[in-house]
């Protein structure tokens, strides 16, 4: 036998796919819930919670609850050195450079701050290290949050004599931070290769409230940690790439020529 959170789950869930409450429409609050069903109010969000975890609504703080519609997914590319790194995946739609989403806007900042333990324990440095960081926000213009925030670190005293531009003139450009590349170059740093450990999780609280997702099950980010390595194995560029799992797909392309051919 059901649950009454299942029942009121079930009835909501037909309404919601019947489309009584509009494309991205919003759902009556909880109290109106509670009255409708005659249910207490924690078993009313249990229900909510329930399809919340189905990816049928999303619960906003301050705002309510609404109907989540499928969006086209921005791709992640691993391959970004080679091919476009943003492609919309509906249409292909872009301006200015090839794979560029037309429909994303980017900001950028940049300052100095001194290297946490955690981000000198992955360059190798001594904890409190001058750094260069650059933050960069990915965000359509239809959503009120960003879709994609990435810290990036440089080593200060590699690239201080390189005529390196304010982050503020970066945007428009993607999201993904990659113009530390030719920064590097100029300061004739050799990269070698570039580490990338993806895991999906639930957010954080603060993730939550900075990219605009609910906190906890039914919600997921993609974490990104990147490392780039020159040619003596130096880590170069330490970056941080958070995502929201409803907006991004990584997308990891393997070379496989020859790595089955015979001897």
């Amino acid at each position: 036998m059901a649950k009454r959170y299942e029942e009121i789950a079930a009835d909501l869930r037909q309404r919601i796919r019947s489309g009584e409450f509009g494309t991205e429409g919003r759902l009556p609050s909880e109290s109106a819930l509670v009255r409708t069903y005659k249910a207490g109010t924690p078993t009313v969000r249990q229900a909510l919670g329930l399809l919340v975890g189905e990816g049928l609504i999303a619960k906003y703080h301050g705002r309510g609850t609404f109907v989540r519609t499928d969006v086209p997914l921005i791709e992640y590319a691993n391959d970004r050195p080679s091919q476009p790194a943003l492609r919309k995946r509906a249409s292909g739609r872009g301006h200015g450079r090839p794979g560029l989403d037309a429909d994303l806007k980017v900001s950028a900042a940049s300052g100095e701050v001194a290297a946490t333990p955690e981000i000198a324990d992955l360059m190798g440095v001594e904890a409190g290290t001058r750094l260069l960081e650059f933050v960069h926000l990915g965000q359509r213009p239809q959503d009120e949050y960003p879709c994609s925030v990435l810290r990036s670190y440089l080593r200060y005293d590699m690239v201080a004599g390189t005529p390196w531009v304010p982050a503020l003139t970066l945007a428009g450009e993607a999201p993904w931070g990659d113009v530390y590349q030719h920064w590097l170059a100029a300061a004739g740093v050799d990269l070698d290769h570039v580490e990338e450990r993806l895991t999906a999780r639930p957010p954080t609280a603060d993730e939550a409230a900075e990219l605009g997702v609910g906190p906890g099950p039914g919600t997921s980010v993609l974490d990104i940690q990147r490392i780039a390595r020159d040619a003596e194995g130096r880590a170069v560029e330490v970056a941080h790439l958070l995502m929201r799992g409803d907006r991004i797909a990584a997308v990891y392309t393997t070379p496989m020529s020859g790595a089955f051919a015979r001897h």
